[in-house]
């Protein structure tokens, strides 16, 4: 009995302190989420908290009595915990506070401090415990988190949109449990949730055993069930798989999970706050709180803030104090939100101000005599008086810039404070010059005398479509051109006087290839290419940036990365698209790998690679097992491999109605596996007369081998929305619809690599909107050859696409031929099209004709409809070209009596030796208002006298020669 009382006693005595010991681990995991902790203390923190978590197993095992376990060993281990030191947490935090978190009564905690409308508070509330479960739920030991005493019901709702959540898990799973009893009943509405039935269970946990899940619990009650308990099925360790729960009411006890997050907790930086500043009259409370979340709960620069703010009463003060903490970052500012801090801190010292900056610059970092400080300053001329600086030294103390020790003898500045403060004398000293010129609709760039002082330079999202060919920038940090999608071709020389450049982004521009002058920017820090989809080569001059941290390559298309990338060894961060190649279909020039071998391994800073690739490439399945190897023997903080660019996933994202799978998450499991085998999308048989996808307008089908036909089975009409189709990769398509009268809106036709698709049935092509027909050259001959196929007039608007040509080039300058066409612009405004050519072949630079060079027509009826305010014509280099207007389709006579383009007034084509009409009698501008058509020809009579007929002028002499012009080298007519 006396053995049974003591082990029963000493079971008591250490549930005791393993409460205490979690509710410790709990709160040092809340407060590591706040800036501004270095990551080198966090990492010992997060090794104490596994720890923890290790010895709360064991300590299970011992009071449930599952196994025999060394009381006295295990009571010793956790007093060991218990010690742990959090020095560097109490610099942020008070000890006092720190004892009052760790209290068992945790709801009673911070209730007493003033606080304004909750509803408010809480939006500071939610976003602080939100970035504490994104970082915590990073923790691999950390399986399940109980989040306790929040009234909002919506919270776990808005966890799971999070586009974080989404992109770490392919299952997201949000439960009710309220009227669960048992983890067996909890289990069985998961497996409901799923669309498994309850004697499906080994189907759902095998399916749960090999996903990515996350699975969110509300109104659960930690009183009856513990966590630990769920799911013993379901566990991988290869896989990332977290359990969230929410109870409404606050939980104390032995840990039920290995985490648990109280809400109120999180009123930590306003209870900071509220001791700092002082009372905090009811009419600034909500300004109070603008400025707390302005703060992101940067621990430190609250503090500043609310002593900077104590006893304000004025609300300007106030506004201006939450303006200054949120202003955008400058290049001087590591810390963003302490240098804005202490800035708005400087601004209100006076006098004091150059004392704070002698001391930056000259106090010792362990510190020194206060005596000796004082003496340095009156030597300095910085102070009159010893009482004047004991004043000054009060004050700073006061406003936290100084810290006072050994009964306050001795003075110290905070490492992190002086950091910042060394950053802002250095800006004041060099002030920043910002010139802000984006979204301003600018053609042309600023002129030189602009770019000389400027520090920064804002041009993106502007219309700019050439630099300057070397603008004198000594001073220029960052230079943001994004968004000038006419941006092409950057002058050899542009960055030449550019040696301070640390920071460049060149997204969403047109450039395919960089100037030799880039690369002597050794500063260069941040490089951003997304989404330049004509940029398809990395040169190895890129090894050369040797202080660069970020390079961002997603929505280009890269070839492959050159071997120099490894030695980018300060990189933090690695983005890159690879040209979505195929198998079998490989540029000569292309390398079997994407990624050399080992360069990875010597990215040693390496925190976040994004690798968006096709799949099916053969180049990615001889790379991929070295990157992952090359990546966990590299210990990099971050792996990250991705096949959708993350401004692809957010538009899809965007869509209000639309069925996605991305990346393939949150694909059903029947999906997956069927996917590769599919032979058919839509099969009619069983849907009747019925419409089918009503509202579908875009239809795009890549890389599915089996793929043979869109459609199977009778149905009139079906896909009434649909305006654009491409079939891309689809080896074994043989028919889109069958010759049945479908999609009568549809507007574009791509296809590429389709080998087995040899007949177009005319009822597929036969909507009267058709605009465009995009494949290669060589398969539209042999469709033309075919005895099923009647092309009638689809050759004026099929566009030839070449094989050893980038896809997405081809297709993005046809588009913006297609627009060109709409705007009634000159193509040299628009892409150049006839003059350039993507990409560089083994022989070498081509520049030819690519897709005009085939045109035999350029405008439909269709078309011609939509250019009623056109005014300008100008065609050229188009030598197949032998009518300007073309019908794709049967017309009543009353086409015959509208006049198009009414409002052209000038038409110019240029080296056209085929063209024999404008319009072939369907009727084109009116001539009371066409001043000239300039024809460059020696004096083809017979020609003009067409043109004439077409334009509807007559033989009147006076209108003749007001409408036609010879060029110079031949006579008027």
């Amino acid at each position: 009995m006396i053995y049974l009382f003591f082990l029963h006693f000493s079971l008591y005595k250490i549930r005791k302190k393993l409460e205490e010991l979690n509710r410790k681990k709990d709160v040092v995991c809340l407060i590591l989420s706040y800036p501004p902790f270095n990551s080198r203390n966090i990492e010992t923190h997060r090794g104490w908290i596994r720890d923890v978590l290790e010895i709360n197993h064991k300590a299970s095992e011992a009071l449930n009595r599952e196994k025999q376990v060394n009381i006295s060993d295990l009571s010793s281990k956790i007093t060991g915990l218990l010690h742990h030191s959090i020095h560097d947490i109490e610099a942020h935090v008070p000890s006092h506070i720190l004892v009052e978190m760790c209290v068992e009564m945790c709801e009673e905690v911070f209730l007493w401090y003033p606080t304004p409308n909750m509803a408010t508070l809480n939006l500071c509330i939610d976003d602080f415990m939100i970035r504490q479960i994104l970082q915590n739920i990073q923790i691999s030991e950390i399986q399940s988190i109980l989040i306790s005493g929040v009234n909002d019901k919506t919270f776990l709702c808005r966890l799971k949109n999070l586009p974080p959540i989404r992109q770490m898990f392919d299952l997201v799973i949000q439960v009710n449990v309220k009227s669960c009893l048992t983890s067996k009943d909890i289990e069985d509405r998961i497996i409901e949730e799923l669309g498994f039935s309850k004697s499906s269970r080994g189907e759902a946990e095998q399916l749960l055993r090999s996903q990515n899940f996350l699975i969110l619990l509300d109104d659960f009650d930690p009183w009856m069930i513990n966590l630990h308990d769920l799911g013993n099925g379901w566990w991988n360790s290869d896989n990332t798989q977290k359990i969230v729960s929410m109870c409404f009411s606050s939980f104390s006890g032995l840990p039920v999970a290995d985490l648990e997050i109280w809400g109120n907790y999180h009123l930590l930086s306003w209870k900071l706050f509220c001791e700092n500043a002082g009372e905090v009259m009811s009419s600034i409370q909500q300004l109070a709180v603008h400025l707390l979340r302005q703060c992101s709960g940067h621990l430190l620069a609250t503090v500043l803030m609310a002593r900077a703010l104590k006893d304000a009463k004025n609300v300007r003060i106030w506004q201006h104090a939450s303006r200054v903490i949120g202003c955008l970052p400058t290049s001087h500012a590591e810390d963003r939100i302490l240098f804005n801090a202490l800035a708005f801190i400087l601004g209100h010292l006076g006098s004091a101000n150059k004392c704070v900056k002698y001391c930056a610059s000259h106090l010792e970092m362990e510190g020194t005599k206060k005596v000796d400080l004082l003496d340095s300053w009156m030597n300095e001329d910085l102070i009159e008086t010893l009482d004047e600086g004991e004043k000054i030294v009060q004050h700073l103390v006061n406003a936290l810039l100084l810290e006072s020790f050994q009964n306050g003898e001795s003075i110290q500045m905070r490492k992190e404070i002086r950091k910042e403060l060394v950053n802002f004398y250095e800006a004041e000293m060099n002030p920043i010059l910002l010139v802000e010129l984006d979204g301003r609709g600018l053609m042309e760039a600023p002129k030189n005398e602009t770019w000389e002082e400027a520090n920064e330079m804002h041009l993106m999202n502007n219309k700019i479509s050439k630099l300057l060919d070397n603008p004198n920038c000594p001073k220029l940090i960052a230079l943001f051109l994004q968004g000038n999608h006419h941006l092409r071709v950057i002058s050899p020389s542009f960055f030449q006087c550019m040696p301070m450049l640390q920071i460049l982004d060149l997204s969403q521009t047109k450039i395919k290839s960089l100037p030799q002058s880039l690369f002597k920017l050794i500063q260069l820090r941040k490089f951003i290419l997304r989404s330049c989809e004509l940029f398809s080569e990395l040169p190895v001059e890129v090894g050369e940036f040797c202080h660069l941290e970020v390079l961002d390559l997603e929505g280009t298309e890269i070839i492959n990365l050159p071997v120099a990338i490894g030695k980018l060894t300060n990189l933090t961060c690695l983005k890159v698209s690879f040209y979505p190649q195929a198998n079998g279909n490989r540029k000569n020039n292309m390398s079997n790998r994407i990624i050399p071998q080992n360069v990875i391994s010597n990215l040693l800073q390496l925190e976040e690679l994004s690798i968006d690739v096709n799949p099916e490439d053969e180049r990615w399945n001889a790379t991929i097992k070295d990157i992952v190897e090359e990546i966990y023997c590299g210990n990099h903080l971050k792996r990250i491999i991705s096949r959708l660019p993350h401004e692809s996933a957010i538009k899809f994202e965007e869509q209000e109605s639309c069925l996605k799978y991305m990346n393939g998450k949150g694909i059903p499991i029947e999906i997956k596996e069927k996917c590769s085998e599919i032979e058919t999308i839509v099969d009619t048989d069983d849907l009747g007369e019925d419409l089918v996808l009503e509202s579908l307008e875009y239809l795009s089908l890549h890389y599915m081998k089996n793929l043979r036909s869109i459609w199977k089975g009778p149905l009139s009409w079906y896909l009434p929305n649909l305006k654009k189709i491409s079939l891309h990769y689809l080896p074994k398509l043989v028919s889109i619809f069958g010759n049945v009268p479908i999609a009568p809106s549809l507007e574009w036709l791509s296809f590429y690599d389709c080998p087995s698709l040899k007949i177009l049935f005319p009822k597929e092509v036969s909507s009267h909107k058709l605009k465009v027909i995009i494949g290669e050259a060589d398969w539209w001959s042999a469709l033309n050859e075919s005895e099923w196929f009647k092309p009638q007039n689809l050759g004026a608007i099929f566009f030839p696409i070449e094989r050893d040509i980038d896809l997405r080039t081809q297709l993005a300058e046809i588009n913006d031929q297609l627009q060109a066409q709409m705007q009634g612009t000159k193509p040299s405004q628009q892409s150049e099209i006839h003059k350039q050519r993507a990409g560089k072949q083994d022989e070498g630079d081509v520049n030819e004709d690519t897709v005009t060079v085939s045109l035999r027509t350029i405008f439909t009826l269709n078309l011609l409809e939509n250019l009623n305010i056109l005014e300008e014509l100008v065609i050229e280099d188009c030598p197949e070209i032998n009518s300007l207007v073309t019908c794709e389709f049967d017309v009543e006579n009353e086409w015959f009596k509208i006049v198009h383009l009414p409002s052209l007034k000038k038409m110019s084509p240029y080296y056209m030796s085929k063209l024999v009409s404008i319009s072939r009698d369907w009727g084109c501008a009116r001539p009371d208002n066409l001043d000239s058509v300039f024809v460059p020809i020696n004096g083809d009579v017979d020609l003009i006298t067409r043109l004439s007929r077409d334009c509807k002028t007559t033989s009147n002499s006076k209108t003749m020669k007001k409408a036609f012009q010879l060029d110079s080298q031949s006579q008027n007519f």
